[in-house]
């Protein structure tokens, strides 16, 4: 009787020990004013002439945007890229609220943050990296607040699409 209830016992432990594990590849992700943040899909584009990557990810009423430009061949990596020095590395995030579309923004001189690319896999199409950056609304609109921050923000695998 000893054995079977040692069994039972055992058999219990390992059955109770599963664990299922759920991945996020590829994910944008962040803390949007002290909130996890994260996208539902995300994907990044290559635009060849103007030399740059644009990463946009999209929630359910919200797009965050990420702009930078295409590391060279001899660049290595992570490659930093400084928010609020040009119009090339900028970050913009936009959310609807009551039919009111709220639009945020950095510009030059005016806001500050980073993205840093970590990976730009062109045999795989797909990106990865880090950013943060602080942005003010540029619509006139008395919703939401005057400023959104984002940190701790990471893009994993995001897939480039074109």
């Amino acid at each position: 009787m000893k054995k079977i209830i040692s069994l039972l016992i055992v058999i219990f432990a390992f059955s109770s020990c599963t664990q299922e594990v759920t991945f996020n590849s590829p994910s944008v992700q962040g803390t949007k004013d002290n909130y996890f943040w994260r996208a539902k899909s995300s994907s990044a584009s290559v635009d060849v002439t103007n030399a740059t990557i644009k990463i946009v990810a999209l929630s359910q009423f919200e797009t965050l945007t990420l702009s930078m430009p295409l590391p060279t061949i001899s660049q290595s990596y992570p490659v930093s890229n400084l928010l609020g020095t040009g119009e090339i590395s900028k970050a913009t995030f936009s959310y609807t609220v009551n039919g009111q579309n709220l639009f945020y923004a950095t510009g030059t001189n005016t806001d500050d943050g980073q993205i840093i690319l970590k990976e730009y896999d062109s045999v795989n199409k797909t990106v990865s990296g880090t950013y943060r950056f602080n942005a003010h609304k540029t619509t006139n609109n008395p919703l939401g607040n005057t400023l959104v921050n984002f940190k701790q923000g990471v893009f994993y695998k995001v897939p480039v699409i074109n």
